[in-house]
């Protein structure tokens, strides 16, 4: 069997996806250059994940980084130490390449804690905010639906409301068609609205995504140029499903309310890289931080001092420290609410995840 069949056949056991699903996925999504396949001892395929690439908008600079999906370990196989292995691998092969985040989503509540071995942090966070079934979702503005919502245009506009996110991992042109095959398996609705403009004519200014899931409309993100436009989204997407009840997964600093929930996880696999982009973008920021890993100790073991736009690793430093932490508190740190970031004197930032095909 090919790499690409055995990663297949293990995601067909582990995982409860339709046929639909995951034909599309391994025909659309999967890369064989992506992929990573455990043999036992006989040469049997055990586990896989696929360690995808992707880039993150970063203090006002696009960083590389990592997502892991489909970890799976054959049924028969699982409590041997096969995923701890892969897992290891996965995070060396991600600093190899040059990555300065792995990212994931856990797949249910326990694997939170599972993860946690490796170094990882919960990161990222997503605004629960839920609306009952008689919330109308009322504009001041007027919008329209656009049909063609596979358009050059609709991926335009798509692309210019992520890249307004401060902190966010962004999704390619290939990517976004991807998320349109993956919501049409699951019969979900996806909604392009926009606003005429008298002197620009008729422009995009939101979209969202949504699946029915347990009597409930989950709105899996909704972008923008404003709360009215991202209410227009919304709207449209009420008078698709009728009256249910509707939970949205918002921003996570956005200021309606709702119950700020954890969405996925972070690790870091090159601090340097970040402090890095965190000294370039503000040349008058300093701090002396030192960070311990002990799976990555090459890349991650090490003092960094920034100061007027650059990071340098000095591990004979001897004088005072700002931070000393392990490489999972630093990624609390970097990730933390600027409130916080305020009180620790460091640029904290709120990440962002969605629309991954978790």
């Amino acid at each position: 069997m090919s790499k690409r069949d055995e990663i297949k056949k293990i995601w067909t056991e582990c995982f409860k996806d339709s046929r639909e699903y995951v034909d599309m996925f391994f025909d659309q999504v999967y890369r064989d250059d992506e992929a990573m396949l455990l043999t036992d001892q006989s040469g049997s395929a055990v586990s896989s994940l696929l360690l995808q690439r992707y880039a993150m908008s970063f203090h006002g600079s696009e960083a590389p980084v990592s997502y892991i999906a489909g970890a799976a370990t054959r049924r028969s196989k699982r409590g041997q130490g096969y995923m701890s292995s892969l897992m290891i691998d996965a995070l060396r092969e991600s600093a190899v390449r040059g990555d300065m985040l792995c990212s994931l989503i856990p797949a249910d509540e326990a694997l939170f804690f599972f993860y946690r071995r490796y170094g990882f942090s919960t990161v990222f966070y997503t605004k629960e905010q839920r609306f009952t079934a008689f919330h109308s979702f009322p504009v001041k503005g007027d919008y329209h639906h656009v049909e063609n919502d596979a358009s050059d245009e609709v991926w335009c506009a798509f692309d210019r409301f992520q890249r307004r996110r401060q902190c966010y991992v962004l999704h390619s042109r290939r990517d976004f068609f991807n998320i349109l095959s993956d919501l049409k398996s699951d019969n979900g609705n996806f909604v392009v609205m926009a606003r005429d403009d008298e002197d620009s004519g008729s422009e995009i200014v939101s979209m969202a995504w949504a699946v029915r899931h347990d009597d409930i409309l989950l709105v899996t993100d909704v972008m923008g140029e404003d709360s009215d436009a991202r209410s227009g989204a919304l709207r449209q997407l009420r008078c698709l499903n009728g009256d249910m009840p509707v939970l949205l997964y918002g921003h996570p600093d956005d200021s309606m309310g709702g119950r700020l929930m954890p969405r996925g996880m972070g690790r870091f696999v090159n601090v340097g890289k970040a402090l890095e982009i965190i000294a370039a973008s503000d040349p008058k920021f300093k701090t002396c931080i030192k960070v311990s890993d002990e799976l990555l100790p090459e890349y991650n073991s090490h003092t960094f001092i920034v100061a007027d736009g650059r990071c340098e690793i000095d591990d004979a430093y001897g004088g005072k420290l700002d931070f000393d932490v392990t490489v999972d508190v630093f990624a609390d740190i970097v990730f933390s609410s600027s409130a916080i970031g305020s009180i620790i004197r460091f640029p904290s930032v709120r990440p962002m995840i969605s629309l991954m095909l978790d």
